[in-house]
């Protein structure tokens, strides 16, 4: 194994059982004129989003439904925060499957080796901690929406970063 692989394969260790280093550093960014301005750049799509969400535990997964949407992990942080304080962690969508099934597929990737680290990092250690939220969409609106929720609130566990400029163009002209 080479020195690269086998550091890549410790980091993904720690990963899967749910440790970020002292100095990895979680940065929630958010953008309020994206946010007031959410409303004007997407078009013919039904608004407000109608948000639904449980515990990230398997047992809910037959709460999820058989359609497509966006969806969001969160987790409440806790003492000495409010208590219904909610942090968002992810956003992703389900325009090739169903919330239900991407809901079942973060199950499987909490041990994956390859899995995607921020992300395996978090199933594992806020578990019991997190929230699954979702939005139903219609399929041809999902990556849109997903992009525009990316650039109002870009959580930490997103590697994605959508291009402003190419999506909101002169909205705020």
């Amino acid at each position: 194994m080479s020195k690269k692989s086998s550091t890549d394969f410790a980091k993904q260790k720690s990963a899967i059982v749910g440790r970020f280093a002292k100095e990895d550093e979680l940065t929630l960014e958010w953008m309020p004129e994206y946010i007031k301005e959410f409303p004007k750049v997407i078009k013919n799509v039904p608004l407000p989003l109608k948000w639904e969400k449980c515990k990230f535990v398997r047992a809910a997964g037959k709460l999820i439904p058989k359609k497509f949407g966006v969806y969001c992990f969160s987790i409440i942080l806790g003492d000495p925060f409010p208590k219904e304080f909610h942090l968002p962690l992810y956003i992703g969508k389900a325009s090739d499957q169903y919330l239900s099934e991407r809901f079942i597929d973060y199950f499987g990737e909490r041990g994956r080796v390859k899995g995607r680290e921020k992300v395996v990092i978090m199933l594992n250690q806020y578990r019991g901690q997190l929230f699954f939220w979702w939005a139903e969409v219609q399929g041809a609106y999902v990556s849109m929406i997903e992009n525009h929720l990316l650039m109002c609130c870009k959580p930490p566990c997103n590697d994605k970063r959508p291009n402003r400029e190419k999506l909101w163009g002169k909205a705020f002209d």
